[in-house]
């Protein structure tokens, strides 16, 4: 730019009324696509004032930036769940028919976790389609960050599908049990083996966990009756007892309590929900209408500080909140 048209433009820019000089400034970076610098020198002012300019334009209302995206109405989605339940982490996304929802959910989740994980820490895993499918799309994240793995829960075989197309140099750890056992003291028995003991206690020092959450509408599609840790006996016992959805086998009431009086909760070998409590962070990966008030149990109750859902699911949820 000239001396002489620099020299004018100072001029005007000192001249202008302050709502005139808003108007150009904005019309020039939203419009025009011009940096502050830009703006700056053709205006003769400094970067700072531009920034200013812009900044007060956007609080008057005088600057109203209309995003025209599938992806708007998720972002409020996510502002509103983080702000409703006080999460560290919020992904919601749209509402599509394809491809299948579990994927879906657990690509959106392993994206959140490599924006949240950090070379060399420790990763525990709760059971369950959407938390494998996570794996799955982890894994080469897994691999070249050295992020190691371990078990929440007991049941090595709903783990496989994830763990099994990691790479063999990948670090993990799994409880060398069933998710249930057939009694509280086969439970306590074996919560006292070293193998069992240590790999439980290793999940208790991670630095992020990944969970599924259940619910009890979902009836038969329910993981953990589909992978015979329930029969459909007991799923309708506990929903008469209260009972809306679980996380790694505890089952939540509405409040986000657990149900009590359940024999379950002292026949599961893993991770407790009040030592699951105890980490830094804590995702929960679920979706579908049918879940809405399982998921919405388990921020009632803070059992989870992060959500990865999608649209529909993300609105019944902040519905029951109101």
């Amino acid at each position: 730019m000239s001396e002489k048209k620099a020299e004018e433009g100072k001029f005007a820019g000192l001249a202008m009324a302050e709502e005139e000089l808003l108007a150009r400034v904005a019309w020039s970076y939203y419009h025009d696509g011009l940096t502050q610098n830009d703006i700056g020198e053709r205006l003769g002012l400094p970067r700072l004032k531009i920034s200013r300019l812009l900044e007060k334009g956007r609080q008057s209302g005088v600057i109203r930036v209309q995003i025209n995206s599938r992806y708007e109405g998720c972002l409020a989605l996510e502002t509103a769940l983080a702000e409703r339940f006080a999460l560290k982490l919020a992904r919601v996304l749209p509402a599509l028919n394809t491809p299948p929802m579990t994927t879906r959910l657990g690509i959106g989740a392993a994206q959140s976790l490599m924006g949240v994980l950090q070379p060399g820490q420790l990763l525990a895993v709760g059971f369950g389609e959407t938390t494998m499918s996570c794996l799955q799309h982890l894994s080469g994240f897994i691999g070249s960050q050295q992020i190691r793995l371990v078990t929440l829960s007991g049941g090595v075989g709903p783990y496989m599908t994830g763990i099994g197309q990691l790479d063999a140099a990948c670090s993990v750890s799994m409880i060398p049990a069933p998710l249930r056992v057939s009694s509280a003291d086969v439970a306590g028995i074996l919560k006292r083996e070293s193998s069992v003991r240590d790999v439980i206690l290793a999940a208790t020092a991670a630095d992020v966990a990944v969970v599924g959450i259940g619910s009890v509408n979902q009836k038969r599609d329910a993981t953990i009756l589909r992978s015979g840790y329930i029969s459909e006996g007991e799923q309708l016992m506990f929903a008469r007892k209260g009972a809306v959805g679980d996380i790694l086998g505890y089952f939540l009431q509405a409040d986000g309590q657990k149900v009590e009086g359940l024999e379950i909760h002292h026949e599961l070998l893993g991770v407790t929900l009040d030592e699951l409590a105890q980490l830094p962070t804590i995702i929960g990966v679920a979706g579908g209408e049918e879940k809405a008030e399982a998921i919405y149990a388990a921020l009632r109750g803070q059992r989870i500080n992060g959500l990865v859902t999608e649209e529909a699911t993300a609105r019944a949820v902040l519905a029951l909140a109101e």
